[in-house]
């Protein structure tokens, strides 16, 4: 492409400036040439896979099928035609796919899924407490990050197109900033954390800006290589690549391209990036261990730089509405499947709509030599026909005589079919009867959870990939101390320290926090380990409540601990608030009256749990009975010994087992 003149410019000491940025000539080195030539190949050759046309995309391309499917989902309807014979004729649209998509998202994201997680030492032996810090940490995380926004949008993703990607990453990226002086005058200029860009951040990736080498090859790790680029503004790539020496030659709009048979980059103006955006291109490589960064086609890395995660994964989960077959990288979309009903039903709707038109209004024919024109058409006016010269002269209305009632049973027999395909009404919320018990409201349920059919698993598995991927970054990341300095011992490692509000224990809500602690012994006897819970409780009395629980974690031996993650069909498709309430207030019915259950607990999980307004504050409603110590049993064999928040002792628990022999804690709670 040409540059556009208007666009260069030069400065005082008569360097060349695109968009008021100065082109510096980008001259890198061999190994640097290398690696460019080798992603521009793989980048070729990802590009052919991309546009070329699959049976199981109908004889379309990706590319080709995506567009389809967002034309139909964002109800695209063609402009009038300019012939007056077609013009009058209906576009409209039913939005019947819109409908039943978003239907289906608001049904799946009705609850934020999040795994259920289960951990294990390298003995065989399930840790019930190290997963529920896990599961707390991924709650930590998934806040911090974003994770229910692009969660959203990922379920909505996969029911629109091909494949939906939902990806995940952690930077530190500092900025400077202008902090005024206490004159408000001046300021100096300090160096922060830039939280835009730092820390975690989930994110849903257009699929079309991912490049695939293999359709072939459904499973996203085994793909040899991925190529992700995308088209950001030049301000939004400086605040991301500041800190490389490279950027220096990136200039908005001017993209370099190599030539392989001169061996050097030549500049060409992209009139696509609209003169303040750049290109941006990621290459992962699994196979050669290779994460390399481009903008408009310099690299910002090393040539040999390494994938970022130590678990070497792509950094993103895919899912889809429904399998093509077992073989295809990509999925059938939802609005893909509605596709053929779909022209059936606008097909038959706007035939519906023109013949109303025709008999509402229906054409009409003159007899004789008179021309009458459309304004005759009006309500309330008076038309005059010459009949001296011709007797039979006069105007007479053409029946149509079109079946509507069949119209009519068209359209109703195939939303029935798509309402098979996707969604049932009961599962968007139209009852015909007051259901009251939870077994009538379970059926209803039910149904629902059976229309959602293979989707509901695509979203599981979506879920559980991605929750490897978290977990991996939490071990990686949250239970790695930062360096500090101390002048007696010489250098430490400070951990950082994490807060969960409102978590239900024992049928009260209490403040959960997880502190990490090297300092924790690895091994240690039941007595060492009673003794150093009722240290914690005498040191940290003050900080404790009945409104706190404490969890300390030996960061070494939590890494190493084995977490398994499973998403059951309840996760996926949650019960209602309903059908929980008339579960837990049956279940209270039949167990307060039987002898030998606890009738206080019964009374605070099921009575004052089954409604928000009680639960989280039950001791109100609870009879004060003869002051004890609380507390709760604790396995020695646990690697996390318990210190709950509760009592004056900070809730120690009421007993010890006696087991004699070393224990592993990864903690004292």
């Amino acid at each position: 492409m040409i540059v556009d003149l208007e666009l260069e410019t030069k400065d005082k000491d008569g360097k060349v400036k695109i968009n008021g940025v100065i082109a510096e000539d980008y001259n890198p080195s061999d190994a640097v040439k290398e690696r460019t030539v080798q992603v521009i190949k793989d980048f070729q050759t990802a590009n052919i896979t991309r546009n070329k046309p699959y049976l199981e995309f109908n004889g379309t391309s990706f590319i080709n099928r995506l567009n389809l499917d967002r034309l139909s989902y964002n109800q695209f309807v063609e402009g009038a035609s300019e012939d007056p014979t077609e013009s009058w004729k209906s576009r409209a649209f039913r939005p019947i796919v819109r409908n039943k998509v978003n239907a289906i998202a608001a049904h799946i994201t009705a609850q934020i899924i999040y795994p259920k997680v289960y951990a294990e030492n390298e003995h065989a032996q399930e840790d019930r407490d190290a997963a529920v810090v896990m599961r707390d940490l991924m709650e930590v995380r998934g806040e911090q990050a974003g994770y229910e926004k692009a969660f959203v949008h990922a379920v909505l993703d996969a029911l629109t197109d091909p494949i939906a990607y939902l990806g995940t990453e952690y930077n530190e990226k500092y900025r400077d900033i202008k902090e005024l002086n206490e004159d408000g005058k001046s300021w100096t200029i300090k160096k922060v954390l830039d939280e835009e860009f730092s820390g975690f951040k989930d994110y849903v990736i257009p699929c079309d800006e991912i490049w695939v080498p293999n359709v072939y090859e459904p499973e996203i790790q085994r793909q040899p290589y991925f190529v992700w680029r995308r088209v950001i503004h030049y301000l939004t790539a400086k605040a991301i690549y500041r800190d490389v020496d490279a950027f220096k030659y990136v200039t908005p709009g001017l993209q370099y391209l190599f030539s392989d048979t001169q061996q050097t980059f030549f500049k060409m103006y992209d009139q696509t990036l609209k003169g303040e955006e750049v290109e941006e291109v990621i290459y992962f490589n699994r196979e050669a261990d290779l994460q390399l960064r481009f903008v408009n086609g310099i690299l910002m890395d090393d040539p040999d730089q390494p994938m970022k995660r130590k678990d070497k994964k792509y950094p993103w989960a895919g899912t889809g509405y429904e399998f093509i077959n077992n073989r295809f990288f990509y999925y059938k979309s939802c609005v893909f499947k509605l596709a053929n009903d779909e022209e059936v039903v606008n097909t038959a709707y706007r035939m519906l709509t023109d013949a109303s038109y025709l008999q509402g209004i229906p054409p009409g024919v003159v007899f004789g030599n008179e021309e009458i024109n459309r304004g005759f058409m009006v309500p309330g006016s008076i038309t005059t026909i010459d009949n001296t010269q011709n007797e039979k002269a006069g105007f007479q209305a053409i029946q149509t005589g079109g079946n509507l009632t069949g119209l009519y049973n068209l359209l109703e027999k195939v939303e029935s079919s798509i309402g098979e395909s996707s969604s049932d009404p009961l599962q968007n919320g139209q009852q015909t009867t007051g259901q009251t018990t939870a077994y009538e409201i379970s059926r209803v349920e039910q149904n629902a959870r059976v229309m959602l059919g293979m989707f509901g698993k695509m979203i599981g598995f979506l879920v559980k990939d991605f929750g490897y991927l978290c977990m991996n970054d939490i071990i990686q990341h949250m239970t790695i101390g930062e360096a500090m300095e101390d002048v007696d011992d010489g250098v430490k490692l400070k951990f950082r320290s994490f807060l969960l509000p409102e978590k239900m224990v024992n049928g009260k809500s209490k403040t959960r926090k997880i502190e990490f602690d090297q300092s924790l012994p690895s091994m240690m006897t039941s007595d060492e380990h009673m003794a150093m819970s009722q240290d914690l409780a005498e040191s940290e009395i003050k900080d404790l409540d009945d409104k706190m629980q404490i969890y300390k974690v030996n960061p070494e031996l939590f890494r190493k601990l084995k977490f398994r993650l499973v998403i059951t069909p309840e996760a996926v498709s949650p019960r209602s608030d309903a059908l929980k309430r008339a579960m837990m207030l049956e279940a209270y019915d039949r167990a307060i009256a039987n002898p030998i259950t606890e009738k206080e607990a019964i009374t605070r999980d099921l009575l004052f749990g089954a409604y928000e307004e009680t639960k989280s504050d039950t001791d109100k409603y609870i009879m004060k009975t003869q002051p004890g110590v609380p507390g709760m049993e604790q396995d020695p064999n646990n690697p996390l010994a318990a210190l709950a928040g509760g009592g004056a002792m900070g809730g120690l628990k009421k007993q010890i087992n006696a087991q004699e022999g070393p224990i592993s804690p990864t903690g004292v709670r």
